[in-house]
């Protein structure tokens, strides 16, 4: 996939299928305007584009938002979804001004497409202000087609950003991956911990993540698969505080089963497939391994009859 930076200027990409959005989390609901712009690319013989931001705007208007995916972890999703370019628009106080007929006209000016495939509940401009009456009156200035994707519903659950954040801050990491289409990943590199795990026999690697704004789920133990330089073991990892060593400060920790390798300071990619249950303070580390054993039997059952 190609990334482009900014759009300020016209690019050489003979009429293209283009979408604008966020899309944080690349769910089911995004897949299928993506299979919409592919398809038609197919017809017109020509190429997708995505044109996006970076940061996420509500960040940069001063409201807090929990990221689905990092920015590598988007790139990297869109080009596994098949899109062709990627156009990362940077967005500052000064673009959050911009009117919706701006930046409409900043985007089709200058991509010049043959259709531009949105979503539902598609809004853009300042104060997101522009809608599909917006994109209607541009289509026809500037000559193109323009399709709407109806809202997509899963198991009765509207598919969408907000929901799947809910559902992993609500530890249902299994109904949030029936929004995403896949198991919610999170990657960071390993660092050192208080070697607590390793003297009751259960290692855990410990996961450093640059990304403040990467959502975290709720604290407990889930049943996870990791992934270490293309390799894929089980495991189970905690998430929280630690309580029974008092340490009271946020990690995220796996256990990966049938491993003894040094990976400090690799990157480790972990997918949470079911939360086993809350984090609790024990009266002291042979309870605590106890546990551990019983959560490891649970483990592997769940992740024996995953996919």
């Amino acid at each position: 996939m190609n990334v482009i930076t900014g759009i300020s200027t016209p690019v050489n990409i003979k009429r293209p299928v283009i979408t604008i959005g966020t899309f944080d989390g690349l769910h089911l609901g995004h897949q299928a305007i993506f299979d919409v712009m592919k398809q038609a690319a197919r017809e017109y013989h020509t190429q997708t584009v995505v044109v996006t931001f970076n940061p996420h705007p509500r960040l940069v208007l001063g409201q807090q938002v929990y990221l689905l995916n990092t920015r590598a972890e988007k790139k990297a999703l869109l080009a596994e979804m098949g899109i062709d370019h990627m156009v990362e628009i940077d967005f500052t106080p000064e673009f959050a001004k911009f009117t919706a007929e701006e930046f409409i006209d900043m985007v089709v000016s200058n991509l010049n497409p043959k259709m531009m495939v949105i979503g539902y509940d598609h809004g853009f401009g300042r104060g997101r202000s522009g809608n599909i009456n917006h994109l209607h009156r541009s289509a026809g200035k500037y000559d193109y087609e323009l399709k709407q994707v109806d809202e997509l519903v899963v198991d009765g659950e509207k598919v969408s950003s907000s929901v799947v954040r809910w559902l992993l801050q609500e530890g249902q990491v299994m109904q949030a991956s029936r929004l995403l289409g896949r198991r919610y990943e999170i990657t960071g590199q390993v660092v050192r911990g208080n070697q607590i795990g390793r003297l009751i026999g259960y290692p855990t690697a410990n996961l450093y993540l640059e990304d403040d704004n990467k959502l975290i789920p709720a604290m407990g133990v889930y049943a996870s698969k990791v992934y270490f330089k293309n390799r894929t073991f089980n495991g189970m990892t905690n998430i929280g505080m630690r309580p029974t060593i008092n340490a009271y400060k946020l990690t995220i920790e796996t256990n990966i089963f049938d491993f003894d390798e040094d990976i400090y300071y690799e990157s480790l990619t972990i997918q949470l497939v079911k939360r086993i249950r809350n984090e609790k303070k024990f009266g002291n580390l042979d309870l605590l391994k106890s546990q551990l054993k019983q959560d490891s039997i649970t483990a592997t059952g769940i992740l024996s009859a995953a996919d």
